[in-house]
C-alpha cells in the first residue's frame, strides 16, 4: 500500500472529494495557535506510538508545518492499513484562513 502526495492547497477540496478526514499531526500547542478549518489533531508522537483512532474506511489526509512530520506520519498511517493522502508544503504554504482555539 502506498500514500500519495498533494499541494496544502488543495487540502479542503482534497477532503471533501474524498470525504476525508484532515489530521493536523503537529503538537497540541501548535495546533491550537492556528490549524486549518476541519482538522483534528493526532500529533506524530501519538501516531508512532499506535495511537490512533480513525475509521478504516476513510481517507486521511495528513499535514503539519512544512511537511516534514506529515510524511513521516503518512508512512506510519499507511503502515497501520489507512489510505492517506500526504500534503507537501504544511503551513508554511497554505494560503487559507486557520482556526484558532484558546
Amino acid at each position: 500500500m502506498r500514500f500519495h502526495n498533494i499541494n496544502i492547497r488543495n487540502i479542503l477540496q482534497e477532503a471533501l472529494t474524498y470525504g476525508g478526514i484532515i489530521v493536523d499531526v503537529r503538537s497540541q500547542e501548535e495546533f491550537k495557535k492556528g490549524h486549518i478549518p476541519m482538522a483534528i489533531n493526532i500529533p506524530i508522537e501519538d501516531i508512532k506510538a499506535g495511537n490512533v483512532s480513525l475509521p478504516k474506511g476513510k481517507v486521511i489526509i495528513v499535514y503539519c508545518e512544512t511537511g516534514g512530520r506529515s510524511a513521516m506520519a503518512a508512512r506510519e498511517l499507511n503502515n497501520m492499513g489507512f489510505r492517506v493522502i500526504n500534503t507537501i508544503g504544511g503551513l508554511a504554504e497554505y494560503k487559507g484562513s486557520l482556526t484558532k482555539k484558546p
